[in-house]
């Protein structure tokens, strides 16, 4: 179980806050359940609801700096998403953005990143699919680091980057 000021991650929203545990006032709600209300870092607009039992698995806790320093180790290793077809890779995308892993965010945007390169190169134009979930991968990954390294969500991308430029 999670506490009030624990960070978590959600698998639509990104990392959250555990703002309150307990019963909803809400008509949508079940009485007899216990609820976390979450607040997205960084959505300054929203607030989430989600039962603590977290049957469906819909949070988790956000990785520690060791697991975080230990992917970027891995990132050459990880493997780019190998679906050719159009449609099958959409597919293949959702699903990996709901498993709510950044191992699984690390492959959507190297595979993305890599096909997108490759069409610029040849002169082709860039596909919707690939570059929506590639932002939306990033925008994950990118926050979860944050919180684990203790680094501003803006300045990830480029940690992860001279990261990979010594090693």
């Amino acid at each position: 179980m999670f506490k009030i000021g624990d960070y978590v991650a959600h698998y639509k929203e990104g990392v959250c806050e555990v703002m309150s545990i307990g019963k909803l006032n809400m008509s949508c709600s079940d009485k007899d359940k216990d609820y976390y209300t979450l607040k997205p870092l960084y959505d300054a607009g929203g607030t989430l609801y989600t039962p603590v039992t977290n049957e469906k698995r819909q949070i988790r806790e956000v990785i520690s700096g060791a697991e975080a320093q230990a992917l970027l180790k891995e990132i050459s290793d990880i493997e780019l998403i190998g679906v050719t077809d159009e449609k099958r890779r959409e597919s293949f995308y959702k699903e990996a953005l709901l498993k709510n892993q950044c191992r699984d965010w690390i492959a959507i945007i190297k595979t993305s990143y890599t096909r997108k390169m490759k069409r610029i190169a040849s002169g082709k134009k860039v596909i919707n699919v690939d570059d929506r979930y590639l932002n939306i991968a990033e925008k994950f990954l990118y926050g979860e680091f944050a919180v684990a390294l203790n680094l501003p969500r803006e300045e990830v991308k480029g940690y992860i980057k001279d990261y990979l430029g010594k090693n």
